[in-house]
This record gives structure tokens, sequence and C-alpha cells, in this order.
């Protein structure tokens, strides 16, 4: 049977017998909310259902959490999932019981990271705050459907705020012209790396990016036996450690897996870096072999650093005289370029590894936008009268 008693503060405490003992099940306005609550505990136990400690404090909701999160997703995505518990929501919540944990309190939690510092600027992107949000949710709708701890998810249907005074804009894709890229293709096509001159690995790097559209990481991982014909078999990416030691990962998702066309001037290219590689590796002791016959290796056989990366095409950049967009400028880049030639949306989706054709059209929508109102004023100007 249940039990029932009058706090000081004047709320309902019902408690339930579990392995011998009285466990309470929270605190309640009226005994009718405790004996409704209490009913639905007994019948669980009639039925031999596991009866959860409702007083279970949120850091313990959390371990269960993440045990299970550790099982399902990336290792990188874990990572990222346990940085942000640790860093931003257990100095709030974790010493607190999971059933006392309010919807008014979350959203004051959330707002804080909106506010403005000195300069008047949000303390966390808008982006950060929708992943705090979203692992929050997670969290306590696993404590609803998984742990039975909670009878409703208090952060269900909650929403980022965003400040009146200041407009959430759309981060402006960077990428080069069709000019701008043949200039600084251009220049690296005739310059001389001080070591060893003949091997020309950011050039054939850069044009590959440029031609096939894959992450910089995507690129890294690539093998020459992944190379068939004039098709490229994408399955893997490089990431790092705590160490900063490079380590094979899997792909963002399950889109990312894919094998693209790539066209001959491209293949070209790389027969001839290729042959020039292995020429290196014979005939040079100074120039190693990578163990893992990776294509993008520097002359001491290790893969590259994206640090490495960034710096020396900020380099080389500013010696050709084009403005340097990013590794991801390469991207974004080949997928413009596409676009602007007549490439179908679909088409630019799959060869991305997009997850949805509804993530390259938001990505790209000012470029399709203008292609669009390019088209209609030709048709506006054949139809003209």
């Amino acid at each position: 049977m249940a039990n029932f008693r009058k706090l000081a503060s004047g709320k309902w405490q019902a408690r339930v017998h579990k392995d011998g003992k009285l466990v309470s099940l929270g605190t309640f306005r009226t005994k009718k909310e405790a004996e409704i609550e209490a009913a639905k505990v007994e019948e669980r136990k009639y039925y031999g259902q596991t009866i959860n400690d409702r007083n279970m404090l949120f850091d313990e909701v959390v371990k269960d959490w993440l045990e299970h999160k550790n099982a399902n997703v990336k290792e990188s995505t874990f990572v990222q999932l346990e940085v942000i518990i640790r860093n931003h929501v257990l100095p709030t919540f974790g010493h607190k019981k999971i059933m006392m944990i309010h919807r008014p309190e979350i959203k004051r939690w959330i707002a804080k990271f909106g506010e403005l510092d000195e300069n008047g600027k949000e303390k966390y992107s808008f982006g950060s705050r929708l992943k705090y949000l979203s692992v929050m949710k997670s969290i306590l709708h696993y404590a609803v459907h998984e742990l039975d701890v909670l009878e409703k998810n208090p952060a269900d249907k909650l929403k980022v705020p965003i400040q009146d005074s200041v407009a959430i804009k759309k981060e402006k894709v960077k990428y080069f012209s069709l000019k701008e890229l043949n200039r600084l293709l251009d220049f690296m096509k005739t310059y001389k790396h001080q070591r060893f001159p003949e091997y020309q690995l950011y050039y054939t790097l850069m044009l590959f990016l440029s031609k096939t559209g894959l992450r910089i990481s995507e690129a890294l991982a690539l093998r020459w036996e992944d190379v068939d014909g004039d098709k490229i078999s994408i399955n893997k990416q490089t990431s790092r450690d705590d160490n900063n030691k490079v380590k094979l990962t899997t792909l963002k998702n399950a889109s990312s897996y894919r094998i693209i066309k790539i066209e001959p001037d491209v293949i070209r290219e790389l027969k001839k870096f290729k042959m020039k590689q292995n020429e290196l590796i014979l005939g040079n002791p100074r120039f190693r072999k990578n163990e893992d016959g990776i294509i993008f290796q520097n002359y001491n056989g290790h893969y590259l650093t994206p640090s490495i990366i960034r710096e020396t095409m900020q380099d080389y950049c500013k010696k050709a005289g084009v403005e340097y967009k990013g590794t991801h400028g390469f991207r974004h880049t080949h997928a413009v370029l596409l676009l602007e030639s007549g490439v179908s949306l679909k088409y630019v989706s799959n060869r991305l590894g997009h997850k949805t054709i509804k993530t390259t059209a938001d990505t790209y929508l000012d470029i399709t936008e203008k292609i669009e109102e390019d088209e209609l004023q030709k048709f506006a100007s054949y139809t003209k009268r």
C-alpha cells in the first residue's frame, strides 16, 4: 500500500514500498494528485514492471544517457556531447533531482547563453544554443521514455529565444569565382616547393578539392586503392584525437558514403602526381612512403594536418593575389560552379554527400535564387512583345 503525508510546505508526499523500503514518488500540490501517481506506480508493481527512483539526480540520468549514446553514435559525436554536458549542462542542473527541474528554469538557462557581451554580441552563437537545448531535450526525453522517472518532458517544444536587438544572419557561403580559382591553380601549377620542387602536393590537392567537392577530411583519408578508373569511393575520413594523432573514422552520415566520377583532366593530374610520388619514394631516402598508401601524403610519409593546410593555403593564396576562402571554400566552389553550369540540385546534393536535398538548397539558396532570376529574365526577354 502507498503511504501519504502532508509536509510543512503544505504539499503532499507519496511513498511506496520498494525492496522493503519506502521510496518517495515526489511531492504534489494535493493529496488527490499524490494518490493518482501512487496508483500508477502500484499498477506497475502489480504487473512486475520496474519502479524507478523519481528522486534520481540529474547527473545520474546523464550518466545513463551517455552510456546509451556511446553505443549508438559516432565517437566524434559522443565527444562533442560529453563536452556540451560537462561545460554547459551539468554546472546548472547536475546537482538537482530530475523531477525538480521545471520548464521556466530551462528557459532561463538557455536564454542566459544568448545574453549580450560588452560589445553587444551574443555570448554564444544561435547554432551553439540550438545544440545545447537539443541535448537537454534528449536527456529529458530519455528520462521520460527509457528510465520512466518523469511523466513528461519539461523542455518539450521549447525554442531558443532570439534577442530583439540581434538579427540572426545566415552565414555567407565563401567560394572562389571561376576566375579566382583559375588564377590560384595557375599560380600553384608553376610554384616550386623548396625541398621537393617537383612534388606538387598543394596544387594537386587544391585542384582535386575544387573538382570533386570532397570535404577536406574525406580527401585526406583517400588511398590510391580508392581510385578506380574515373571513379572515387569515399568511405572514411580523418580526425584527430586529444594528442593530435590522426585517426580514421566513419563518415558524417549514410549519405556521405558515395562513389563519384571525376573528369579526365583530374584523372590525368592524379596519375602524374602518383608517378612523381612513387619516383621520389624509390629514389630519394628523405622521401618516405605512407604506410596506408594515402594519396595526399607529405614528404615524411605523414597525413596532412588541418592547421598546416590552413596556414599553407593562406600563404599561397596571398602570393597568388586571391582571397583565402578556407579549406571548405573549395567544396563550396565546386557546388556553385556545378549549379552555375546548369546541373540539377539533386545531382549536386548526391555528389556532395548531403543527407537531404534541402541541405543543399538551404546552403546555396542565394546562388540558386540568382540562377532562377537569370533564367526568368531570359524567358521574359524571349517572350517580350
